[in-house]
């Protein structure tokens, strides 16, 4: 199953870039913010993501279980864009493919515009039978928003540099 392109943006009021950016590079971060019902979260890799994850899904609370790698490569601030991270995930068994990228722009001293950009997204044919195309799509556009809320919740209570200074 491969997805047309998917694409959030907000912009956060008392976020720092280079805060953020730094807290994304952190176990405690991801463990907090991620919209799942339960997650581990390690770095293995400087810029390598392990996570374990369950999230519960639909009203008979269906348990799906993940296991896998983001890798987050930097390609540093681009003039009038932000920064951009780009993504991949790799050995997860359910997920074939998913890249994407992060752009993250300091848009006034104390406000960022934080972009989440899928560019392919295909499932393993098992796990697409299990809960199909159209649900798996809904629930990542769902999980890409309520990501983003809770990373705006977080700078909202001056949050993000706990993790940093917990991630060391």
């Amino acid at each position: 199953m491969s997805s047309n392109s998917i694409s959030k943006v907000l912009e956060i009021d008392n976020c720092k870039t280079d805060v953020l950016i730094e807290a994304l590079y952190t176990a405690s971060f991801w463990e907090e913010i991620s919209p799942v019902s339960e997650i581990k979260a390690d770095f293995p890799a400087p810029n390598v993501l392990y996570t374990e994850l369950r999230e519960n899904v639909g009203i008979i609370k269906f348990p799906i279980e993940m296991a896998g790698e983001l890798v987050l490569m930097d390609k540093g601030e681009e003039p009038g864009k932000g920064r951009l991270i780009e993504f991949n995930v790799r050995n997860n068994k359910d997920i074939r493919k998913l890249e994407g990228n992060l752009r993250i722009k300091q848009v006034s001293p104390q406000k960022a515009k934080i972009g989440v950009f899928i560019h392919a997204f295909d499932l393993e044919s098992d796990f697409l039978n299990l809960i199909g195309k159209r649900t798996s799509e809904f629930l990542l556009r769902t999980k890409l928003s309520d990501f983003l809320r809770n990373v705006e919740k977080a700078c909202k209570a001056g949050d993000l540099s706990k993790f940093i200074s917990l991630g060391m």
